[in-house]
């Protein structure tokens, strides 16, 4: 399998957690792509018409792309149910917090993108992503004080990777203030999230140690 994508990438750092969690990791080529709404890599349109990462290409050259569907092609090639369960309200549950964790993610990359710009900020803009993330960062601190002690799913795998953007890229993000920071720092010891750092240098995933 060949992952196309970039050490900058929260949505690709979720897939290579969830490749050293499913035990995949090693059958898993990394290609080093950037892409942007303004650079298009042809390399990754081959195998995303969107021109977005992470894109996966497996052996036989099927596709697939976007985040979520690539983890639960990766849970359900190592036999399902370390992600996510195959049915039912855990289910639910899990694709329920995958989604907060998601949203709270591209909200962020919309923030980091309105704060590169060389125009005038568009306060109001910025104010609604803003308030957006301060109510996701409590609504998830309420999740994670109910958390089973060592689970590590699909939706911790996605909180966790929202928090390390937002210390990546926008440390002024206040995080820890709702509540989320012994949740942190109990998942950032696990070796998948130590072995894969978020980077501005694009580089193959480390292996875990």
């Amino acid at each position: 399998m060949i992952l196309y994508g970039s050490t900058r990438s929260p949505f690709v750092r979720k897939v290579v957690v969830a490749a050293h969690e499913t035990g995949l990791i090693d059958r898993i080529a990394h290609r080093p792509s950037v892409v942007s709404n303004t650079s298009r890599d042809a390399e990754v349109a081959s195998v995303n018409p969107l021109g977005q990462i992470p894109a996966l290409r497996l052996a036989d050259g099927t596709a697939l792309y976007d985040s979520l569907v690539i983890c639960l092609y990766l849970d359900e090639q190592a036999g399902g149910r370390r992600l996510i369960p195959p049915a039912g309200d855990g289910r639910w549950d899990v694709l329920a917090r995958h989604a907060l964790g998601q949203g709270m993610t591209e909200a962020m990359v919309k923030l980091f993108g309105e704060r590169r710009r060389t125009d005038p900020l568009q306060p109001t803009y910025v104010a609604a992503l803003t308030e957006k993330l301060d109510a996701a960062f409590v609504a998830a601190a309420g999740q994670a004080r109910s958390r089973p002690a060592g689970r590590f799913d699909l939706g911790d795998i996605a909180l966790a990777g929202a928090l390390a953007y937002a210390d990546f890229r926008l440390p002024a993000l206040d995080w820890r203030e709702a509540g989320l920071g012994d949740f942190f720092d109990e998942v950032a010891q696990r070796r998948s999230v130590r072995a894969t750092p978020l980077s501005s240098e694009a580089h193959n995933p480390a292996p875990a140690a």
